[in-house]
């Protein structure tokens, strides 16, 4: 079922795929409150309990390879079916067997091996149903999605974890993820805008080998990896930094987080606007501009929780902004290969951050100051990408966005 408008803005897949990349969310951003409860109940150190996101991080980077190119050959629905059923039994492993550390690792790597389908499928449906500026203007609205999760999420893993237990967070996913498989099962169509083929793992291959050596797909791809590389740094050191060293509750850190989460919401509404106006160069290099402020915030003001959401949120900000832009950039050009593209940056960007994102939270940033010496690298290296980007290749600006 292909749901293609090309005289309007057909709001039907958005929503479906809005609910779709949620699934997605909420596995990363809801138990990062409760990480230091968790170190304390099961006497586990720090460094031990980020395993917790590491794991995910790596299973949801990971199984996108596999679900972007499943999705591809056999259609999004059955991957979706798959995934997300991945997905719960990971949470049932987390909420029956959470008391011992080992087996909530496993858990949580089920979580986010599953939860790949749902970073992939997202932005299939949306490249399988929009063309043009339609589909900068959903991927736009996709990524408000992705704010008013963060946004959401902790507050409520927060009070959660406060009023009841950490164990209560996962319970309260087992309920979600439960009624969004069902609720996908009975009102999710087929998208697929082609015919289905055989799933061929040798050409699987060599189709990833081939868009690893693709300059378009990289360079367009990086400037998300980069960006959320350094969200989940933040986020991986926030809840220490505020509830170890400056006395916050669970509850309260989670309400905090609502600030810079609404900083992303708002990036994510401005690029609307601004891409009425100005072509892709000025928004990015805009973006860029944000972090190196966010940078310079935490290096210049006294270690406090004011000079810490001020930095995150103007870094959310500038994140809400680039995002569509990126993404627009980079599944533009393969129609037919959306899944595959969409898994293959997905990939590389969860695993980034869960690899190197763990490396650098237990071994480097570990205060305002090495937090702050981090935005500034981030900065610098998504300039040295735009630099390069615009000057090396004929990147055309997308057309203005609808209204």
């Amino acid at each position: 079922m292909n749901l293609l408008s090309t005289d309007r803005f057909r709001k039907t897949p958005l929503l479906l795929a809005m609910m779709i990349i949620a699934t997605g969310q909420v596995g990363v951003s809801i138990y990062l409150p409760s990480l230091p409860l968790i170190s304390q109940d099961l006497l586990v150190g720090q460094a031990r309990v980020q395993m917790l996101v590491t794991l995910f991080l790596i299973g949801f980077g990971g199984s996108q390879l596999f679900y972007g190119a499943l999705s591809d050959a056999i259609g999004r629905r059955p991957v979706f079916l798959l995934g997300q059923g991945i997905y719960l039994l990971g949470t049932v492993i987390c909420v029956v067997l959470a008391d011992q550390f080992s087996t909530l690792e496993f858990g949580r790597l089920l979580q986010g091996l599953g939860a790949g389908s749902a970073s992939v499928l997202g932005r299939s449906v949306l490249r399988d149903c929009y063309d043009g500026p339609y589909l900068t203007k959903a991927l736009s609205y996709m990524s408000v999605t992705a704010s008013i999760m963060p946004i959401v999420a902790p507050v409520l893993g927060g009070w959660l974890a406060y009023q009841l237990s950490w164990h209560a967070v996962f319970v309260f996913v087992l309920c979600y993820i439960s009624a969004i498989f069902a609720l996908g099962m009975f009102i999710l169509p087929e998208t697929l805008p082609y015919e289905k083929h055989r799933f061929d793992p040798i050409m699987v291959v060599k189709n990833y080998v081939s868009l690893l050596t693709n300059v378009q797909v990289i360079s367009s791809a990086s400037y998300n990896w980069i960006s959320y590389l350094s969200a989940m740094v933040t986020l991986s050191v926030l809840p220490f930094l505020m509830q170890i060293q400056l006395g916050m509750t669970a509850a309260d850190y989670g309400t905090l987080m609502i600030v810079p989460s609404l900083g992303l919401l708002s990036g994510s509404i401005a690029v609307n606007v601004l891409h009425r106006y100005y072509g892709i160069k000025p928004i990015f290099c805009l973006s860029i501009g944000l972090i190196f402020a966010s940078a310079a915030v935490l290096l210049l003001v006294p270690f406090s929780v004011v000079g810490l959401i001020i930095a995150f949120t103007v870094l959310s900000f500038a994140q809400g902004i680039s995002f569509p832009m990126a993404t627009t950039m980079l599944l533009s050009p393969h129609k037919k290969q959306a899944g595959a593209v969409a898994a293959l940056s997905g990939s590389v960007q969860m695993c980034l951050a869960g690899i190197f994102g763990g490396y650098v939270v237990e071994h480097w940033v570990t205060s305002q100051h090495s937090l702050g010496v981090f935005y500034l690298l981030v900065a610098i290296a998504t300039g040295t990408i735009f630099v390069t980007t615009f000057r090396y290749q004929n990147v055309a600006a997308p057309a203005h966005a609808a209204s």
